[in-house]
């Protein structure tokens, strides 16, 4: 099924160039089927490094604020 709007459009460009519809309808399907591979973007790969393991817990809040992270979560009523 085609929508009647298009298959007017594709009688009238058939007309035109002197080919059958089939050969329009084909012709238009492989452009779109082509065009589609040629704008995928290519993966992009990122690099990973290996930084060791951590020199300070990450959970450990308090020990990391004296470092000079975050700072440690207050406790409530100070």
């Amino acid at each position: 099924m085609i929508d009647s709007a298009l298959y007017s459009e594709l009688k009238r460009r058939a007309a035109a160039e002197g080919r059958t519809l089939t050969e329009v309808v084909e012709r238009a399907l492989r452009l779109g089927l082509h065009g589609e591979v040629a704008h995928r973007r290519a993966r992009v790969v990122l690099p990973s490094y290996d930084l060791g393991p951590f020199r300070v817990d990450p959970a450990d809040r308090a020990r990391f604020s004296e470092l000079g992270g975050a700072p440690a979560p207050s406790e409530e009523g100070e």
